[in-house]
């Protein structure tokens, strides 16, 4: 990642060190007024010389202003380079979760990713923009005070090497013993954000099963763990800065001590005493702000790690396809297919072999849990095979671009999604040129123009978050009509009908098998009704190929085929049951 952060901060480098230049100005000159402070006390005020007092007092004004416009100029730059170092950022981290496969996605969850996109970048950039005001500011201040000490009064300022080193050490200690601390913190808030989706993914749900007490049950229980630990880590960062106040304190004390004697044998001059307790005060001032910059630097280096691990995912597409030309009459071909969704896990599909020609229409029928789904997920590579093979038009799917593999591929989500959009925005997702009759022509075929028809707005109708304004079967037929309008090569079904009446599906069916010779279509169903007229059919029995033919064939010769079509009560050797 090192390299990636590099490439993303190359941009802002001229404004941060800019900021930086403005910073170390802004603590010179924090350094210059005790000086003029302590010549206005010895030369003007002990000595009642009041036009000394004025010229050097607007002297201090004139300094004083110089380290004002630096400040003001130092925080425009900081936080115009930190703030688009973050928007770089989390562009970066975003575009690398758009291209992850369905195996990355699962393996993070995605509340975790919501965190490390939103709040681990936010902790990053602060850090970055603190970085650019209080680490310059801090070492400038903290080695400038410690010189000015020594020239005023080198006796004096041994107490100086008394109390610096204890801060040093107070310091390492506490980010030493944070790390950890904000390492479990995170993982307990990416447990929270969790609970918190689900809550409001799945709150129908939970009111219908009324599981409100236990949902608040179960939030209480991991909000009280991640407030626990938050306030174990809070209190042991803010444990230090009391400490660091004493130990300011004790040092301004001893000067006072010290110095008073040395002012009455004329040693030292009040206005020196002064300045030194001013630079006491700025080195104290900026060990503090160095190790509140520590702490944070701590929670930072959890949050880089947690980008560090989504950033160095490794990302299987070539930018250019690596093909040679293909006159090949098969669309689809598995080659002894095998899958499982991790290097320890069962076999989810074994040894999965078949064929479809171009213009086929095929279905595929099992099952619960007999790996429908994931079969027609490996087409896109949303997962890759973990042995074998998968062509398309001749040529292996990992030869492709993933953008022009998925543009040829027109897949129906088993789970229906619509963006909160308009309806015609959100066919548009399917061809973002298309024109109003494009958008009708495939509306009517999904069998959706009459309820859309009826609604006030019509194609203008703003969908709801999750499409929650509209029926189960009225997503499915907007979902299908944002397909088809993609016109791609080959179509893919994951049983998209489920939610749809007979008669409507009956129709809808008829405009896809429309399609048939210039599209290959998969249908994944569990109606036999729906697949019935395809041209093969396969059957998958706990991951494995059971039987492939067509209906007819596979009454004769599979079990399960038959079984399951006479659940349905449908014709079983010409009889309809």
């Amino acid at each position: 990642m090192g390299n990636n952060v590099l490439k993303i901060l190359k941009p802002y480098f001229k404004k941060g060190i800019l900021a930086l230049t403005l910073k170390s100005t802004e603590a010179i000159i924090d350094l210059i007024l005790p000086l003029i402070m302590a010549d206005i006390i010895d030369n003007g005020v002990m000595k009642q010389n009041i036009h000394y007092i004025i010229y050097k007092g607007l002297l201090m004004i004139l300094v004083a202003t110089i380290g004002y416009t630096s400040a003001i100029a130092c925080n425009y730059y900081s936080v115009q380079a930190s703030q688009g170092f973050g928007k770089d950022l989390r562009e970066k981290i975003f575009i690398k979760i758009q291209n992850f496969n369905f195996k990355q996605l699962n393996k993070f969850t995605q509340a975790s990713l919501i965190t490390r996109v939103t709040q681990d970048v936010t902790q990053i950039v602060m850090t970055s923009y603190m970085c650019m005001r209080m680490v310059v500011k801090g070492i400038v201040t903290g080695i400038g005070a410690i010189i000015m000490s020594l020239i005023i009064n080198p006796s004096l300022s041994t107490i100086l090497f008394i109390i610096v080193p204890i801060t040093v050490y107070l310091t390492y200690f506490y980010m030493k013993q944070s790390i950890p601390l904000y390492t479990e913190l995170q993982k307990r808030l990416d447990r929270l954000t969790q609970i918190i989706r689900e809550n409001l993914v799945g709150i129908r749900v939970i009111k219908a099963f009324v599981r409100e007490d236990i949902e608040k049950e179960k939030f209480q229980t991991k909000n009280t763990s991640f407030a626990e630990k938050n306030i174990e880590s809070q209190n042991l960062i803010d444990s230090r800065s009391p400490f660091i106040v004493l130990l300011l304190n004790i040092g301004i004390s001893a000067i006072l001590w010290f110095g008073g004697e040395k002012v009455n044998v004329g040693k030292i001059k009040i206005g020196e005493i002064v300045a030194l307790i001013n630079y006491m005060t700025m080195i104290l001032f900026s060990l503090n702000a160095l190790s509140f910059l520590f702490s944070l630097l701590s929670k930072t280096i959890v949050s880089y790690e947690r980008i560090n691990e989504v950033l160095g995912e490794k990302i299987e597409n070539q930018s250019e396809d690596i093909l040679d030309s293909s006159n090949s009459k098969i669309a689809i071909e598995f080659k002894n297919v095998y899958f499982s969704y991790g290097e320890n896990s069962p076999w989810v599909l074994e040894n999965i072999n078949f064929v479809i020609n171009k213009g086929d229409t095929v279905a595929i029928i099992g099952g619960v849990g007999s790996g429908k789904s994931t079969l027609i997920n490996l087409i896109p590579r949303f997962y890759d095979v973990s042995s074998g093979e998968i062509l398309i038009d001749g040529f292996n799917v990992k030869n492709y671009s993933l953008k022009n593999l998925r543009q040829k591929i027109g897949i129906v989500m088993q789970k229906t999604f619509l963006f909160s959009q308009s309806i015609e925005n959100n066919i548009k997702w399917g061809k973002s040129l298309a024109n109003q009759n494009e958008i009708e022509k495939v509306i009517e075929m999904a069998q959706g123009n009459e309820f859309i028809k009826n609604l006030p707005d019509k194609y203008k109708t703003m969908v709801a978050k999750g499409g929650m304004n509209f029926s189960g079967g009225q997503k499915q037929r907007l979902s299908i009509a944002r397909t088809l309008i993609k016109n791609s090569e080959i179509l893919i079904f994951d049983d998209s009908f489920s939610s749809l009446d007979f008669i409507t599906e009956s129709k809808l069916r008829k405009e896809i098998l429309n399609l048939k010779g210039d599209k290959t279509i998969i249908i994944i169903s569990q109606r036999i009704s729906s697949i019935k007229k395809a041209d093969n059919i396969i059957v998958l029995d706990n991951g494995k190929i059971s039987n492939v033919g067509p209906h007819s064939e596979l009454l004769k010769k599979s079990e399960i085929y038959r079984e399951i079509c006479e659940s349905q009560e449908c014709s079983v050797g010409g009889r309809d049951l």
